[in-house]
């Protein structure tokens, strides 16, 4: 009977195996299916670069010798160098100012009510009782003077000294003043200059010197115009491609028509040359060849100056909206006084033409 009940569960066990294998309980028998896991890249951000800025050309501070000219022309000084700039720019003042370097103050007055209530220091005696009422300052404790001088040119004046500040307390800083006076019986100018350095002394001084009276003054004689630099650079240029002609002219054939033309171009520049022969067509001589409305319009010409030496040279445009000078040389205004040209180098314009550039000595 036992055998016959472990039979009966066998039999049920492998029935129920059976059955599981048929309906495929588990599996149905065969291998089994690898899922495939789909993989999907995440793309790496791309990054940015930030967008190159272009330097823009800055003006070395000590580089930099160039006339300024007022606004109603009236009178003009060479500034030392670009960290000078003007303050005030009125009828009768003018005045500029350099952070590190000083400030320089330009006063005129004219009439007999003026000069009546104005002292010069025509003697150096009072130049000292002027700086002593100046602060209330005591001679050889505060300050001393200095390299005093009284000159007359034709009843002029013309009076220059040096304060030298040994009590800085009252002076704003300064440890030297520079002074130049022109006076007459009737008018006056004086410039003065304060230096904060030693270092600057001797620039300042030379700004002062360079003082010039520009417009009608009964002491222009004693402060007159001066020349423009000549520009070197270009003279030597010209002057080399006027010698080297000839020589090409020889070989045309046409050396006799040409050699005294040449010739003439070496006292100079090349416009010189041209400028001899036009007096018939109404270009005034030594003008470079320009006529006298193109001399005087700053938009037919410009008197530009060197930011490196201060030398000026003359640019004109070329009709499609550029500047250049008589090299084909481009230059570009970043506004209403500076430009540089494509090398990055700076230059200094103050509403002059070419009148200024081609001014006769006086």
């Amino acid at each position: 009977m036992r055998n016959k009940r472990l039979l009966a569960i066998s039999a049920i066990a492998i029935s129920a195996s059976v059955f599981m294998t048929a309906c495929s309980f588990g599996g149905d028998g065969k291998t089994d299916k690898t899922e495939t896991v789909e993989v999907t890249d995440t793309p790496t951000p791309e990054v940015t670069q930030a967008p190159t800025e272009t330097p823009v050309p800055t003006i070395a501070p000590n580089v930099q010798s160039t006339t300024y000219t007022s606004a109603d022309k009236s009178i003009a000084i060479n500034l030392p160098d670009a960290t000078w700039a003007n303050k005030t720019d009125e009828t009768d003042m003018l005045s500029f100012e350099s952070p590190e370097q000083g400030n320089i103050l330009i006063l005129h007055g004219q009439g007999e009510d003026t000069m009546a209530a104005t002292v010069v220091p025509s003697t150096q005696d009072m130049a000292v009782s002027l700086e002593q009422a100046d602060g209330d300052k005591v001679n050889g404790t505060d300050f001393e003077i200095q390299e005093y001088s009284a000159n007359d040119v034709n009843g002029i004046g013309v009076y220059s000294y040096t304060t030298k500040m040994l009590n800085t307390d009252k002076s704003n800083g300064n440890l030297y003043v520079v002074h130049k006076v022109f006076a007459n019986d009737t008018e006056y100018y004086t410039i003065d200059a304060g230096v904060k350095t030693e270092d600057a002394l001797a620039s300042v001084k030379a700004a002062v010197e360079s003082f010039q009276i520009l417009g009608d003054s009964t002491l222009k004689e004693a402060a007159p115009q001066q020349a423009p630099i000549e520009n070197t650079a270009q003279t030597d240029a010209n002057t080399s491609d006027a010698a080297a002609q000839p020589a090409a002219d020889a070989n045309t054939g046409d050396a006799a028509a040409n050699g005294s033309t040449d010739a003439a171009a070496t006292d100079g520049t090349a416009n010189a040359a041209a400028t001899d022969n036009s007096d018939s067509s109404g270009t005034a001589t030594n003008s470079g060849g320009f006529t006298e409305e193109q001399l005087t319009n700053t938009d037919e010409t410009r008197t530009l100056y060197r930011n490196s030496d201060g030398h000026p040279f003359v640019i004109t445009p070329d009709g499609n909206g550029n500047w250049v000078d008589s090299d084909g040389n481009v230059y570009n205004f970043i506004d209403e006084q500076d430009a540089y040209d494509a090398e990055g180098n700076s230059y200094y314009w103050h509403g002059e033409a070419a009148d200024v550039y081609y001014m006769p000595v006086q």
